[in-house]
């Protein structure tokens, strides 16, 4: 069985592991350690992390690389007290990482903080360089080659080595700055020669002002030919790719529907509200990681299956969709996916459900692997790891093209 990794009061040295992610190839993961000083203080002492995921939001900190196999990590660029800085990202290549980084005193804001590319084995901020500002995460193309970002001048692409500076759309797009959620611009997975996707103020909303809009965007599909077309109208909340780029999910409130962009069918599923969803790496099957639920959706037959849950389930007609964060919101991508690389295996953190298809879990609370078949039905009950408080559970590399966005409470 693949390697599987999860944090449990990690430490490397004397500070504190708080975020990892694995590389495509799942042989190297780059992590994250809280600064030594910022540590000692009152605000290290009492991070706040997103009840889902178990990850802190941007903080003073340092980030590093090391293979599965041990070795000495590799700091690519060194803790300080003043910066706060992102969990980091890998290209599809393997061998760059994205992350964020603002001065610790900074008000939020997503044109003033600093995009960094860094080479996996440099140490020390060696061969690093700097993007360009933009309203939300770069996304990196599937050749690993340019980075795509949006700002008040236009859409833009740019190498990871921050030259070849083009504007391929000029201009700030229709509504833009938008909720932050929905600030993206994402190239699409595993095509040689890939589109966009992005979210604009739908016409019937942009005659009104910003604090009376209604939050209905249209989701455009901008091809390498640079045609454009519409592909949802929706009051959406997220929207990201799936792995084989052939279809987008996009969620409104406790509703997630897959559309392919090809033949322009779609479906939907429901689940709890704010749920993140993952991919399976063939696209076949998506994992709804809610707070109190964990839902299997099959694709292909349209089907969906409550696997998880706890006493606290509540209807949905019942529970109001927290409001969008607001453009300033410093937001990350799921770093890892729960999936195996075979998509026939998963893991699940139980935290406070455990209840799996209407029985209570036998071995309590932990870390759990489960097998299912090709039509999604579970082998057998699901597999103890380990008994306890474990946190950010990984499995395989996560695209941040196919991921929703998270933030820290």
């Amino acid at each position: 069985m693949p390697h599987r990794v999860t944090t449990h009061e990690r430490h490397f040295g004397s500070d504190p592991v708080i975020g990892y992610a694995w590389s495509p190839d799942h042989h190297i993961f780059v992590f994250r350690t809280l600064d030594s000083n910022f540590a000692k203080s009152s605000a290290g002492k009492n991070i706040s992390t997103n009840p889902i995921t178990g990850i802190p939001g941007d903080v003073p900190s340092a980030l590093n690389t090391v293979g599965i196999d041990g070795g000495s990590p590799i700091p690519i660029i060194f803790e300080s007290s003043d910066i706060s800085r992102s969990n980091a990202w890998w290209n599809a290549g393997g061998n760059r990482l994205l992350y964020r980084g603002e001065p610790q005193s900074n008000v939020q804001n997503p044109l003033v903080v600093s995009w960094w590319v860094s080479q996996n084995d440099q140490p020390a901020g060696i061969a690093r360089k700097s993007l360009p500002s933009s309203y939300s995460i770069p996304s990196l193309s599937f050749n690993s080659s340019l980075a795509i970002g949006n700002t008040d001048l236009g859409v833009f692409t740019t190498t990871l080595a921050a030259t070849n500076l083009q504007y391929v759309i000029s201009g700030v797009l229709p509504g833009h700055p938008l909720p932050a959620s929905l600030e993206r611009v994402l190239w699409q997975p595993a095509h040689p020669h890939p589109a966009i996707l992005y979210a604009v103020i739908a016409p019937s909303s942009q005659s009104q002002s910003s604090s009376s809009r209604d939050n209905t965007v249209q989701l455009i599909l901008r091809g390498s030919d640079s045609h454009t077309s519409t592909l949802a109208t929706c009051s959406c909340t997220q929207f990201a790719w799936s792995p084989d780029g052939n279809s987008i999910l996009y969620s409104t409130g406790s509703t997630y529907t897959v559309l392919n962009i090809y033949n322009r069918t779609s479906f939907m599923f429901s689940g709890e509200v704010g749920s993140l969803p993952y991919w399976s790496p063939d696209s076949q099957f998506l994992l709804f990681d809610g707070l109190h639920t964990l839902v299997l959706a099959q694709v292909r037959h349209k089907s969906q299956q409550l696997l998880l849950s706890d006493d606290s389930v509540k209807a949905e007609s019942a529970v109001t969709p927290p409001a969008l964060p607001g453009v300033n919101a410093l937001l990350q991508p799921a770093p890892n996916s729960p999936w195996a690389a075979d998509s026939r295996h998963f893991l699940f953190l139980t935290r406070s459900r455990l209840t799996w298809r209407g029985r209570s879990l036998s071995s309590g609370k932990g870390l759990y692997t489960v097998a299912i078949d090709n039509q999604g039905k579970p082998q057998n009950t699901p597999t103890i790891v380990d008994n306890g408080n474990d946190s950010q559970a990984g499995w395989s590399y996560e695209n941040p093209d196919t991921s929703f966005l998270f933030m820290d409470f």
